[in-house]
């Protein structure tokens, strides 16, 4: 799919929570905008099932002085549209995050992912590289990239979890989301899902949860371009708790070997306190912000300049 910019819209900043439209197609995707237009523009995309309240505390003092935060919800999640066709893939996705970047107006951000939406965000890099500053993954969600490994046991883990995807979304499309969400989140989370999460986050797994089957269909259909990989040419941190699951490590020391420039950042382990609140990232994501490349001029030049 092409990348290229879309037409220009700058608006001013909203807010935190002030839901703002980016248009893309006959589609209007929902976001939000807020900081000084000065800082450090950052675009950071929720994990599957959350929205875009999930890194809203990156916008809270001390850190709203620090960064331009756009916050989009993804396609089926949030203010967005709903999907209807039977898969939607990251390259999909990634145009809708571009999409939210010419509505502000911002000629390059540093990109922030959490879990599943780090394919988006790596494959924005790979395809519209001047746009993207640097990225920070959390907890990246390949398993598609894992299952591609030269180890057997690494391939084995990624395998497992592409095909419990697949019954997760079969489940799903069949309309037994109490069983899909089951598979999904307890083979990410434990069987326990429920009591690490906040009320808010709750709410937002049920209401995006009839958007569960194309969102894992597009998902485990989309391999991971290795060779796309090795051209990054940005910086990368890679978040990963200290108590991680074995997909999780194997996950980011492969990105960590195939990305020139990439590290990776060991976070302390969460309590569950702080998981259920969904703030367990936003410290070492704010440092690792900090400690990125200066971005390129946060606006777009004007048409006619």
């Amino acid at each position: 799919m092409s990348l290229a910019r879309g037409p220009l819209t700058p608006q001013s900043t909203g807010g935190p929570g002030i839901t703002r439209f980016a248009t893309r197609g006959e589609h209007r995707l929902s976001y939000e905008s807020s900081g000084d237009r000065a800082a450090i523009p950052v675009l950071a995309l929720h994990d599957l099932l959350a929205d875009r309240g999930q890194l809203r505390p990156l916008a809270e003092p001390p850190r709203d002085a620090l960064f331009r935060l756009t916050l989009p919800d993804a396609r089926g999640h949030g203010a967005s549209p709903m999907l209807s066709g039977r898969a939607y893939p990251p390259s999909e996705l990634a145009g809708d995050a571009l999409a939210v970047l010419d509505a502000e107006g911002l000629q390059s951000a540093h990109l922030v992912a959490i879990g599943w939406s780090s394919a988006t965000a790596l494959f924005l890099a790979a395809n519209a590289p001047p746009r993207v500053a640097s990225l920070v993954l959390a907890a990246p969600y390949l398993p598609a990239l894992a299952a591609q490994d030269s180890d057997a046991v690494t391939r084995q883990t990624g395998s497992a979890h592409l095909e419990m995807m697949q019954e997760a979304a079969d489940l799903a499309e069949k309309g037994q989301m109490d069983r899909a969400l089951d598979v999904f989140l307890g083979a990410r989370m434990g069987t326990d899902w429920r009591d690490r999460f906040s009320k808010p986050r709750l709410g937002a797994i049920r209401r995006s949860a009839g958007n569960l089957a194309p969102l894992l269909v597009g998902t485990i259909g989309a391999a991971i371009d290795a060779d796309a990989l090795r051209r990054l040419d940005v910086s990368v941190v890679l978040l990963v708790t200290e108590d991680a699951e074995v997909l999780d490590r194997v996950t980011v020391e492969t990105l960590a070997s195939l990305v020139p420039r990439a590290r990776i950042t060991i976070v302390p382990q969460q309590s569950t306190e702080r998981l259920a609140s969904g703030s367990e990232w936003t410290e070492a994501i704010a440092e690792a912000l900090g400690s990125a490349p200066p971005p390129i001029p946060a606006r777009m030049p004007s048409p006619n300049t």
